[in-house]
């Protein structure tokens, strides 16, 4: 579990600095929250894939799924009650959204180790 700690910990701190600097952009239409949810969804599964492979042990699927989201989870909770003063870049009606796409994200990472992170992590 450590490791999916420390590895999600970094995750989250690379989005967070994707959506401080270019949440405005992401998020700025329905169009492109459309694509935003769209592809940040394959990105992210196939991180999660990628992630469960190098780093996860056997036997260990289910407890690094569940660190690699956890940090993410408390975090962007705070992150959401703060929104305005962390991402002066977008509007407070963003919130909702923003809030949607991190729980959108952490669902697919859940997802898709929990279901093929058995096998990713056999052929590795």
């Amino acid at each position: 579990m450590r490791r999916g700690l420390i590895t999600g910990f970094a995750g989250w701190a690379v989005a967070f600095v994707l959506f401080r600097l270019w949440g405005h952009v992401l998020l700025g239409s329905p169009a492109a929250v459309q694509l935003t949810f769209l592809l940040g969804g394959v990105v992210t599964a196939l991180l999660a894939g990628l992630l469960c492979r190098l780093v996860c042990q056997p036997g260990k699927v289910a407890r690094f799924a569940a660190g690699l989201v956890i940090p993410g989870l408390l975090l962007d909770s705070a992150c959401v009650l703060a929104f305005e003063a962390v991402f002066p870049t977008m509007p407070v009606a963003l919130a909702a959204i923003f809030g949607a796409l991190m729980l959108w994200g952490y669902g697919l990472i859940l997802a898709t180790i929990l279901l093929v992170g058995d096998r990713l992590v056999e052929r590795a």
